[in-house]
């Protein structure tokens, strides 16, 4: 009679160190993954950065081209406006 109460005590002892084990595992485990995902989310922000600096510098490059050829096409339009302006007037001085 003593021994099924023996085997009860061993498969009750070996329940209890295999809870005991995953109380100390699944914490570690835990504290583990959010140690990585904290590393693994500073390099997406310094990625994040990164694209948004090279984003900027095109952006700015781009509107300095617009700028340039803005500034080349206008010295155009003026001299347009002015032979208009010219001919109007010598159409004016004729009549």
């Amino acid at each position: 009679m003593q021994q099924p109460q023996s085997n009860a005590a061993k498969t009750s002892k070996k329940k209890v160190i295999i809870l005991m084990a995953l109380g100390l595992l699944i914490p570690i485990f835990l504290v583990t993954m959010a140690i990585l995902a904290v590393n693994s989310d500073a390099k997406n922000q310094e990625k994040y950065a990164q694209q948004k600096a090279e984003m900027l510098k095109r952006i700015e490059a781009r509107e300095a081209a617009e700028r340039a050829k803005a500034a080349q096409d206008q010295p155009k339009v003026a001299q347009n406006e002015n032979l208009k302006n010219k001919q109007q007037n010598d159409a004016a001085q004729q009549q």
